[in-house]
């Protein structure tokens, strides 16, 4: 491939990168600036191949690049504000490397690959970055959380866990796990001791539990992890109030580990 092509190529995905660093980050820029951080990295490709020196071709010279770069497209006032928008910046690179290497595949050999791709994968990026960021935002964050069973209430607190796939088989509702010493006060005394065993028969837990209201509301779950399997008691609450959101269809999964959090179910977050 001759340079002139390659710098152009170059000059152009690096134009379109900084353009959705820009969108994504919040960052103004003018098109001046992105255009100059472009020819840079853009530049970076001939010096590769045209300089025998190996530094070129080290990760410390490609990191240093990048942070030319961000300095020169978006001038960023503060340390944090800079290192924020080099996020943003490695994420999108990363995402439209993925897309379009992935196309080329599927379609080497023909001259339209490389542009096709590129607009595809900055279509991709923009139509779905909100949610990709909604949902590393939820991964983060603490909740509030509010449980309610026959008028009695608990408060405690929980994340989303993307590795809580739990669905109650019978009823098909989500599942969030919480821990036993969170809503013990929720439930029916006589359920301390035999839960406390972490030993679940359905069979035992109706005779003990004398008080026929709560037999509509037990079940059990079974679930399964990296070299472990088991059984949770399930409980259907009448509420979960999450960060004032209120959720009538899930079931509570009583955990006897020691957790500090409940582990939110994806699902009911949508």
């Amino acid at each position: 491939m001759y340079l002139d092509i390659l710098f152009l190529e170059n000059l152009l995905i690096n134009y379109v990168i900084l353009s959705l660093t820009q969108r994504f980050s919040r960052k103004y820029s003018t098109p001046f600036k992105l255009l100059l951080g472009a020819f840079i990295g853009a530049g970076y490709v001939l010096i590769f191949f045209l300089t025998p020196y190996s530094f070129f071709r080290e990760f410390l010279a490609k990191f240093l690049l990048s942070l030319l770069i961000i300095y020169m497209a978006f001038s960023p006032e503060t340390l944090k504000e800079f290192f924020r928008i080099l996020s943003v910046f490695y994420l999108v690179s990363f995402a439209m490397g993925g897309t379009i290497f992935a196309l080329l595949y599927a379609v080497k050999g023909r001259e339209t690959a490389l542009p096709v791709g590129i607009g595809f994968a900055a279509l991709l990026l923009f139509l779905n970055w909100d949610y990709v960021v909604k949902k590393a935002k939820q991964d983060k964050m603490k909740y509030e959380i509010y449980i309610e069973i026959f008028g009695k209430k608990v408060k405690t607190y929980g994340f989303v866990d993307t590795g809580n796939k739990l669905f109650d088989p019978l009823s098909n509702l989500p599942v969030v796990v919480v821990a036993y010493s969170s809503v013990k006060s929720l439930l029916p005394y006589d359920l301390e001791e035999f839960v406390a065993e972490g030993k679940i028969d359905f069979g035992k837990v109706l005779e003990i539990i004398k008080d026929e209201k709560w037999h509509s509301r037990i079940g059990i779950i079974p679930f399964s992890g990296v070299g472990t399997k088991g059984l949770l008691l399930g409980i259907r609450p009448d509420r979960l109030i999450i960060n004032e959101k209120e959720i009538k269809e899930v079931i509570l999964g009583i955990s006897t580990d020691k957790m500090e959090f409940a582990l939110l179910n994806p699902e009911i977050m949508d």
